[in-house]
């Protein structure tokens, strides 16, 4: 098993070296890439950013990160076969129906048919939001994206993409961990948990390495929203109007058919912050691990309730 992950790790290494070695980057703005924990407000940030018209972002992606780390593994393959490949990995995930989309046949030949030139993994990926994005009427050049599980591949994002944003949202861990076993995400406080605990201390180490990285509460964007929105919309660069907060933009795809985004919809409200003091009492709290404790007081959260 040691040797297993030994081998895992050296392959990541040489993909993002690999990866580091892609043409310049374009003037293209900044992809977004909204990154921590589930359950601390990504989708509702995805609902905003998206009123303004100017940036569209799918339902959470998956699979982006592992095929970013993969990409330099089919260097062999021809063109054509890179990008049926690339396309199976989200086709064929439980969550593709959330895009509203039948197959990526159409994507396919489209990426395909690139000029020779533009035949690399960045110029892909950004065809196929912009592809997603025209699949729901909107037109436009930026993207980002929602996934949590982006934070397991945060280095090959950044090392695909160093010009881009991440927005690190950060909740009490207690609220998040109570959100996932209500929604069925995690089968226990404890295991929910441990995913709240890895996931922000990925980001936090991620932050480290000096690129765009903004910290976001989720306590603070419920309970004064259109202070933090503002600030978050002039961090990254697009312009930010209050009617924003409420307007409701199309389709968003897993919103409409996952019964955990179901309050994304409704108005901006800090009733659920905090939720864990009328609903988690000291047995079920005991039973969560040290380092989610650890990882608490280094997020500047209190236990003292407990």
């Amino acid at each position: 098993m040691q040797m297993k992950s030994r081998r895992k790790r050296l392959m990541i290494a040489a993909s993002l070296a690999t990866l580091r070695l892609q043409r310049p980057l374009s003037n293209a703005p900044p992809p977004i890439f909204i990154i921590g924990s589930g359950r601390s407000g990504n989708t509702l940030v995805r609902r905003v950013l998206m009123a303004s018209g100017a940036i569209y972002i799918p339902p959470e992606t998956y699979v982006l990160g592992e095929v970013i780390e993969i990409w330099p593994r089919t260097a062999v393959l021809p063109w054509r076969e890179r990008v049926w490949l690339f396309c199976a990995y989200f086709e064929k995930h439980p969550e593709f129906s959330t895009f509203g989309l039948v197959n990526l046949n159409e994507f396919a030949a489209q990426a395909s048919a690139l000029p020779r030139n533009d035949r690399n993994l960045r110029n892909l990926i950004n065809a196929f939001y912009r592809f997603l994005g025209n699949a729901q009427g909107i037109s436009t050049d930026r993207w980002g994206d929602k996934t949590p599980y982006n934070t397991h591949h945060l280095p090959a994002i950044a090392a695909l993409y160093p010009n881009a944003k991440f927005l690190w949202l950060v909740r009490d861990g207690r609220d998040v961990a109570l959100s996932y076993v209500e929604a069925d995400l995690y089968p226990s406080l404890a295991t929910a948990a441990d995913r709240w605990t890895n996931a922000n201390a990925a980001c936090m180490a991620f932050a480290k390495r000096g690129l765009d990285v903004r910290q976001q509460t989720y306590e603070n964007l419920v309970s004064r929203p259109e202070k933090e929105f503002a600030e978050i919309f002039a961090w990254a660069d697009l312009a930010f109007t209050p009617d924003m907060l409420t307007a409701l933009p199309g389709p968003m795809g897993d919103v409409e058919q996952r019964r955990h985004h179901e309050k994304v919809r409704r108005p901006i409200s800090a009733a659920s912050a905090g939720r864990w003091r009328d609903q988690l009492g000291q047995a079920e709290l005991s039973t969560l691990p040290k380092d989610f404790w650890q990882m608490m007081r280094a997020l500047n959260y209190k236990n003292d309730d407990t």
